[in-house]
C-alpha cells in the first residue's frame, strides 16, 4: 500500500507541485532525512491547505489590532457564530472570570474581560475546534491542545515580568506548535482514500525538525500579525536575523515551563505500551529547546533567578483544561 502526499522532495523535478508518496508498511525504515523534505513539500506546496479557522476568530483578531473599536461592531462579529458565542457565555460564568454580577449577555461578557482576553479565549476555542482534531491522530491531538494552552497561560504569566509588551503573549502561545497539528492533517488526508497515515513513532523526529516551518506557512495563509508569525517560527531558536526576538524568547521559557509541568507534547512517563508511551521513551527531545537557547532567552528578556521563581510559582497552579 501506498499513501500518497501533496509535495516532493526538494531538486526533484516537479517539488511543491505534485505528489510525494510513503509507503505505509515501511514507516519505521523512512530515512530521516528524506521525511523531512517530504513533509516540507508538503506544507510549502501551492496547493496546501491549512484547517480554516472560524471567521469570526480571525475578524476579532483584526478587530484587536485597531486602536478604536466599536463595541457593537465585536458583537456583531461574535454573534455571526452561536456555537463560539455560547461557548464563551458559558466560560465567562466559570470561577476563573465570573465576579458579584452574573453575565447573562455576550455584551456582559466583553465589557467585564475585554476585547483582548475575549480575543484570546475565541481563539483557543478555534484552534480547540478546527486544528487540534484528528482521528488518526486523537491522543496526541488532545496532548497538543493541552499542551498549546498550558504554554499560552504561561506565556501570559512570562510577560508579567518581561519588558515586552503583553499583547500577543497569550496569543502566540497558543498557536506556537500549530506547525505539528497541520502536518499530522495534511498526513491523515489520505483517510478518506482507505490509506492509513504514517505512524508518529517514525515520523516524530522529522516533524519536529519542520514544525517551527509548518506555523509560519499557517501564519501566511491564516493572516497572523508577522510578530505572531515571526515568534511561532523561531520558538526554539530565539534568535531572528541574529539578534533575540522578545516574544520568540517568551515562547521559549513557557514551552519550556509547559514541559516542566507535565503539559508535553508526548506523555511523561510512558504506559502501558502505547503508541504515545513507545514516542515518550523514544523521543524524549521532540518539542525542547536547548540549554543555551534558553539561557539566551532569559538574558533577553532579562528575567534574574527570583524572577523565573516567581514564574515558576504562579506557573505550578495553572489549569490548561479550562476554556477552549
Amino acid at each position: 500500500m501506498t499513501l500518497q502526499r501533496r509535495g516532493k522532495s526538494k531538486g526533484e523535478e516537479g517539488y511543491g507541485q505534485g505528489l510525494a508518496a510513503i509507503a505505509a508498511g515501511d514507516d519505521a525504515l523512512l530515512d530521516e532525512e528524506a521525511m523531512v523534505e517530504t513533509l516540507l513539500g508538503c506544507i510549502e506546496s501551492p496547493d496546501y491547505q491549512p484547517p480554516s479557522l472560524p471567521s469570526v476568530a480571525i475578524e476579532l483578531m483584526t478587530l484587536s489590532q485597531q486602536p478604536d473599536v466599536d463595541l457593537d461592531d465585536v458583537l456583531g462579529v461574535l454573534e455571526r457564530d452561536s456555537m463560539i458565542a455560547g461557548r464563551i457565555l458559558k466560560l465567562v460564568q466559570s470561577p476563573v472570570y465570573a465576579g458579584q454580577a452574573q453575565m447573562t449577555s455576550l455584551r456582559d461578557c466583553l465589557v467585564r474581560v475585554g476585547l483582548a482576553t475575549l480575543r484570546d479565549e475565541v481563539m483557543a476555542i478555534a484552534i480547540g475546534m478546527r486544528v487540534f482534531k484528528s482521528p488518526n491522530y486523537a491522543e496526541t491531538m488532545e496532548l497538543l491542545r493541552h499542551h498549546s494552552t498550558a504554554t499560552a497561560q504561561i506565556a501570559r504569566i512570562v510577560s508579567h515580568y518581561s519588558p515586552i509588551a503583553a499583547e500577543y503573549a497569550f496569543l502566540a502561545g497558543l498557536l506556537h506548535d500549530v506547525g505539528i497539528a497541520g502536518t499530522l492533517l495534511a498526513l491523515a488526508d489520505g483517510k478518506a482514500a482507505k490509506q492509513k497515515p504514517p505512524e508518529l513513532l517514525a515520523i516524530w523526529p522529522a516533524l519536529d525538525r519542520v514544525h517551527e516551518r509548518a506555523a509560519e506557512v499557517m501564519a501566511d495563509h491564516w493572516g497572523l500579525p508577522v510578530e505572531i508569525k515571526m515568534a511561532i517560527g523561531a520558538h526554539h531558536q530565539v534568535l531572528i536575523q541574529g539578534y533575540p526576538h522578545p516574544l520568540a524568547a517568551t515562547l521559549a521559557i513557557a514551552d519550556d515551563l509547559a514541559h516542566e509541568f507535565g503539559f508535553g507534547v508526548v506523555p511523561k512517563t510512558t504506559e502501558g505500551g502505547s503508541l504515545d508511551g513507545d514516542c515518550a521513551g523514544s523521543h524524549t527531545s521532540v518539542d525542547r529547546t536547548g540549554a543555551a537557547t534558553l539561557e539566551q532567552a532569559r538574558e533577553a528578556l532579562q528575567l534574574s533567578d527570583a524572577q523565573l521563581d516567581l514564574i515558576r510559582g504562579e506557573a505550578a497552579s495553572i489549569d490548561p483544561g479550562a476554556g477552549g
